[in-house]
């Protein structure tokens, strides 16, 4: 079962989702130079583990802000929905999950399909490689229990965001309403127990583009990301160093959430004025 990294180059695992975002990072690294070990896949889907996340953004926000931003949800489907579904069809080549994973396990990477990173069964799985790191692309958390596993400052994950500035969730949509659209772009970092404020890797501007939405702007990053993190995957396994530094200054309100329905419709408005303005 378990897959057998080449012998000049050190042992990893992999910690994905199961959306096209976190399958597309998958993909890439296992057809790199220096493919992963095993690979966790974590989806939490159906309605229980919805309605178990739910609660959890409601006990933080409130249920008033949560409706907001479920509202927000449906109308930037209606207005946008169409032009970002093609965007990800562009993006992301149509893979299915499951031939994914065979094709992973076919290649010797020993794959397990998990309830959570720190399940009893995912642990025993992570340790049987020994990993001198892990990479993560997944919306899941990664408990202290699994980060443990290995050496400090050698959990690696990306964000679509330029930390510290901009954390937390849709952070395109809040350097673009905030005015500040030289700040769109991403970064790759240590994970720690924060919210994107583990010592950072690496940070890219890239230009907001205006005739995408704010969550077609997210896509391009994250498939940037994607590939960035492969890069950094790969420098590691070869056993270069890699040499992460503090984010400073860490600040509470650097972490943004989604927008809700005041923000959304301010933020629609200023995009028109800015077209009529080109």
């Amino acid at each position: 079962m378990n897959g057998s990294p080449p012998s000049d180059c050190l042992s990893y695992v992999a910690l994905v989702g199961g959306d096209k975002c976190s399958l597309y990072t998958l993909r890439c690294l296992i057809e790199s130079e220096h493919p992963p070990a095993g690979v966790v896949v974590v989806e939490q889907s159906g309605f229980s583990s919805r309605l178990a996340s739910e609660r959890r953004v409601i006990r933080r926000h409130g249920i008033l802000r949560r409706l907001s931003q479920i509202v927000v949800g449906i109308i930037h489907r209606f207005l946008d929905g169409a032009r970002d579904r093609e965007l990800l069809e562009q993006i992301y080549p149509d893979e299915d999950h499951e031939s994914l994973l065979q094709r992973a396990s076919l290649q010797g990477v020993g794959v397990l399909k998990a309830e959570t990173y720190h399940s009893v069964e995912a642990l025993s799985f992570i340790r049987e490689f020994d990993p001198a790191f892990l990479v993560c692309d997944t919306p899941f958390w990664v408990e202290k229990k699994v980060r443990e596993l290995v050496p400090p400052m050698r959990v690696i994950g990306s964000h679509p965001g330029v930390v510290p500035w901009y954390r937390g969730a849709h952070s395109a949509f809040w350097c673009r309403y905030l005015g500040e659209s030289e700040k769109n772009g991403f970064s790759i970092f240590c994970i720690d127990g924060g919210v994107d404020s583990g010592p950072l890797i690496s940070t890219h501007h890239r230009p907001y583009r205006g005739e995408l939405s704010y969550r077609g702007n997210d896509y391009l990053l994250l498939e940037e990301a994607s590939r960035r993190i492969v890069q950094i995957a790969e420098s590691l396994a070869k056993g270069l160093k890699v040499e992460p530094t503090a984010q400073w200054p860490l600040e509470n309100e650097q972490i943004r959430r989604a927008p809700g329905l005041l923000d959304y419709f301010r933020f629609r408005a200023r995009e028109r004025s800015r077209l009529r303005a080109a």
